[in-house]
């Protein structure tokens, strides 16, 4: 049953992997999914085929617990693109069927199968809502205490601007992925960013997934892009 649930697994991270790269013309962010898949993978067969010794459970918990302080400690730390990302989600989807062969002993097949089969989106969920956290931390931090604003794309095409983040939900992971084309990791017809960060003294700083960080960009970069007259509207910084 496990290596089935890899298999399919695999399957669909290599055709979501297709997927972004057909619509990003390749890019390293590509990768991801198949760094998550064969990542997960890995955890879930040790998990299951590792003798059930007590020291060795412990070393998979350990090992699970450093990744995902990795995914939310390391700013600014672009080893691998999109490395926070990766650690965090493989952990988090490797931690049920940890917790059911653990404590329950795996005995019962079907659900362990709908355990792999849900592992890497519920992975991805936790990572979406744990990012409100991750940027929300960081923000201050590059802020160095001056009021400021978090900017998102409006996600239109052509016309599309920057919305202030009316509330935290706009800061999870699902929100913060800018659509083809109109933004990210699109490049069909315009660039926006995941999200900005505006300060009272006019510097703009825009939020890397590949470092989980917010990094300055100059003024040169706003002339080009056409981001020189953003502003927060009501409620300024």
């Amino acid at each position: 049953m496990i290596i089935a649930i890899v298999v399919l697994e695999l399957i669909g991270c290599f055709a979501l992997s297709v997927f972004i790269g057909a619509s990003n013309r390749g890019g390293v962010v590509m990768t991801a999914p198949l760094a998550i898949g064969f990542g997960t993978a890995a955890l879930q067969l040790a998990v299951h085929y590792l003798p059930r010794r007590r020291h060795i459970r412990y070393g998979l918990v350990l090992a699970a617990a450093l990744m995902l302080l990795a995914g939310v400690t390391s700013f600014g730390v672009g080893v691998l693109p999109y490395a926070h990302q990766t650690l965090f989600i493989t952990a988090v989807a490797v931690l049920p069927q940890l917790w059911w062969e653990w404590f329950y002993k795996g005995t019962n097949v079907l659900v362990l199968g709908l355990i792999g089969l849900v592992a890497i989106p519920f992975g991805f969920a936790v990572w979406s809502v744990a990012n409100i956290g991750i940027v929300k931390v960081n923000a201050p931090l590059v802020s160095q205490g001056e009021p400021y604003c978090l900017l998102v794309s409006d996600g239109r095409i052509f016309s599309g601007g920057y919305r202030k983040v009316p509330d935290d939900w706009g800061l999870t992971g699902w929100h913060m992925f800018s659509p083809r084309g109109a933004g990210g990791s699109g490049d069909c017809c315009q660039w926006d960013f995941h999200a900005l960060l505006l300060t009272q003294s006019n510097q703009l700083f825009n939020w890397s997934y590949r470092t989980q960080s917010f990094e300055r960009l100059s003024e040169q970069s706003r002339q080009v892009l056409g981001l020189k007259n953003l502003s927060c509207g009501e409620g300024e910084p």
